[in-house]
């Protein structure tokens, strides 16, 4: 009987996957020569952007990722429109929204998937006082938070290094250049699977629920190319749902642009990121986590008081998205 439920389940899945991949989205009118901005290396969270932009140039559209060494020059490129969207954390791009950046928020692409992790020795955040600790950038969301978190709420003074990149990060790791950091989950569980039992996650509470990211877009362009960006948001929401339905879909994706990925750990990392980071949601998510930073960082005295959320969602893309696709009942 147990056996039959999950041929059944397993069964309704592909169809799903299948409807979605059916789904059809009116390729638009106007320049589809677009760039879309990614904070550093394509990474698990944002492989989906590589297989949205591997269709659509199937069908004539010509997208291209660019990637940034530094968070804070993607959100400079958005603005000055080098880069038309990006897929970003939250706080840059507030910053210079503060600095008068016409910047929108879309959608969400993943809930928050930074973790701490240190040497087994180092038992809690405690015993990074006088560590080396290293942070993406000076200014990235996570790498600021976890900054003020340790000095706070850790009474620790470690020794800060700028690696940006969680993969050169773990590689400083392995290579004993530094005794802890922090890294997106997929980092993590790609390293305790080369060297289970070396390191392991320090607890941090709460910390990293505002390390997600979103899909934001430069005003400007937004107001000239709405139904590109309603096009272009529909179809990563049926690759979201895609995902959903059969995660096999993204595991070769995986391994072609994120290849230091162990193959044998691809499809646990993918489970973790749909259970665990809520990753990909199939209805373009909700906006908690944009209104949560700037409450965090607005306390912390990072940003200026007065930042409206309201303000800088653009709500009528995403509801024209899900006009063309329609709704996953019971999904964010």
């Amino acid at each position: 009987m147990k056996k039959l439920c999950l041929t059944i389940i397993v069964s309704l899945l592909l169809v799903a996957a299948a409807r979605a991949q059916d789904i059809k989205v009116p390729k638009p009118a106007g320049n589809l020569n677009i760039q879309i901005g990614h904070p550093s290396t394509i990474s698990l969270y944002d492989v989906t952007t590589e297989l949205v932009h591997e269709r659509l140039n199937k069908q004539g559209w010509n997208v291209k990722s660019v990637e940034f060494t530094r968070t804070d020059l993607n959100s400079q490129a958005l603005a000055q429109g080098t880069v038309q969207m990006a897929i970003s954390q939250i706080l840059d791009p507030l910053r210079a929204i503060q600095k008068g950046a016409k910047l929108i928020w879309l959608v969400e692409n993943n809930g928050g998937e930074f973790v701490m992790i240190a040497k087994k020795e180092i038992k809690d955040c405690r015993g990074i006082d006088g560590k080396r600790f290293a942070i993406h950038g000076e200014t990235a969301t996570t790498s600021l938070a976890t900054k003020l978190w340790l000095v706070n709420e850790c009474k620790v003074n470690p020794k800060i290094l700028v690696i940006p990149g969680g993969e050169n990060r773990i590689v400083a790791l392995q290579n004993n250049q530094i005794d802890a950091t922090l890294t997106q989950l997929s980092d993590w569980l790609n390293l305790d699977h080369q060297a289970p039992g070396k390191y392991h996650v320090i607890a941090t509470g709460g910390l990293y629920n505002i390390s997600g990211a979103g899909l934001w877009a430069n005003a400007e362009w937004l107001r000239k190319n709405e139904n590109i960006a309603v096009a272009y948001v529909a179809e990563t929401l049926n690759t979201f749902r895609m995902i959903h339905a059969n995660p096999k879909v993204l595991e070769a994706g995986v391994l072609k642009y994120v290849p230091d990925t162990p193959k044998d750990a691809v499809a646990r990392a993918i489970k973790a990121y749909i259970e665990i980071v809520r990753a990909w949601p199939q209805n373009g998510g909700d906006t908690v986590m944009l209104e949560d930073t700037i409450k965090f960082f607005t306390q912390k005295g990072e940003l200026k008081p007065g930042l409206d959320s309201k303000q800088i969602v653009n709500t009528t893309v995403l509801q024209n998205a899900l006009k063309m696709i329609g709704r996953v009942s019971g999904s964010r």
